[in-house]
């Protein structure tokens, strides 16, 4: 892993939050995220763009569950299978 993406996870509090959320939860719908990390739109947002510019996390696209909401795909969250455990070791460390 990149120096910057190990840099990211430990010394950003706010991709520290949307890392250690994604990580115990993944496939994550956008809004729960949010919620579960506390943080504003704005930060989220700024964090989140950190985050998958290097890769770490991915946004992925899922049909909805209900049929009237199919046509809008939600947005889910995973990190990045190649270096789980390797996020796994920094967050322990």
């Amino acid at each position: 892993m990149k120096e910057e993406s190990r840099r990211l996870i430990l010394e950003d509090s706010h991709c520290n939050k949307i890392v250690k959320m994604v990580l115990n939860n993944p496939y994550i719908e956008r809004h729960s995220l949010i919620e579960l990390t506390g943080l504003n739109k704005i930060d989220f947002d700024e964090a989140l763009k950190k985050l998958q510019q290097p890769m770490l996390i991915f946004e992925l696209a899922s049909q909805a569950n209900s049929s009237i909401e199919s046509r809008i795909p939600k947005k889910i969250y995973l990190l990045n299978p190649d270096i789980e455990k390797e996020v796994k070791e920094i967050l322990k460390g």
